[in-house]
């Protein structure tokens, strides 16, 4: 028994100091979208990769609809398929969602918060080749993109840790419409730390559920 007690101690604490990397990539050419998102864990021995080579805008009776071709590769092979809507209504349902969650967990933000602080930021690259085709409107659009990059990557300086300079460019073209842009971003953490917050969040959600079963009868 005592031998059980001790493998499953090594065993937390394996998963507990478990080193994850996710490493999001983004690329825009014209009209055409490319998202990839990669989680690896002990130096990418352990490799899953989530590509959505098209992702489109159509119309629908719900409104403006996202369609995105969504492919699942493991270890180099590709094991799933399919393609996925996102309508408006899902949008708003996940809202709704995140508010209730928010509402049952007060600290939820603080939280996840602390849990940004311990991800290690060691590569943000973020590169956009653009213009409209007149140098005025190319020129101003030129600086709001610098504000609005100078502003996003300073909301991640300030969320998370970072261990490498933010490489940023904006290119204008003067006398033709296009549009490039790609970005890099790897970020590291340990398994502990997010499974840390999960059982926060477990045990607050828990703790509600008991605090509004007891305070219901009263209430009636």
């Amino acid at each position: 028994m005592s031998w059980l007690i001790i493998g499953l101690i090594a065993l937390l604490f394996l998963l507990y100091m478990t080193p994850m990397q996710a490493e999001i990539y983004y690329g825009r050419v014209g009209e055409n979208d490319h998202v990839v998102l990669e989680l690896s864990a002990w130096f990418r021995l352990i490799r899953k990769k989530y590509e959505v080579p098209m992702v489109f805008m159509k119309q629908s009776e719900a409104g403006p609809e996202l369609v995105a071709k969504v492919e699942t590769i493991q270890q180099k092979k590709k094991t799933k398929e399919k393609v996925q809507d996102f309508t408006r209504r899902q949008a708003h349902k996940w809202y709704h969602n995140y508010r209730e969650m928010l509402e049952k967990v007060h600290d939820l933000q603080p939280m996840f918060k602390e849990l940004f602080r311990s991800f290690r930021c060691t590569r943000l690259d973020w590169h956009t080749v653009m213009g409209t085709g007149q140098a005025p409107e190319t020129g101003a659009l030129t600086g709001i993109i610098w504000g609005i990059k100078s502003m996003l990557v300073g909301f991640v300086s300030h969320s998370v840790t970072m261990r490498v300079i933010p490489r940023l460019s904006v290119q204008p073209v003067w006398n033709q419409a296009l549009v490039r842009t790609q970005f890099h971003g790897v970020f590291r953490f340990r398994l502990g730390h997010v499974l840390t917050v999960i059982v926060k969040m477990y045990v607050r959600l828990r703790k509600g559920r008991v605090r509004k079963w007891r305070t219901a009868p009263s209430e009636a």
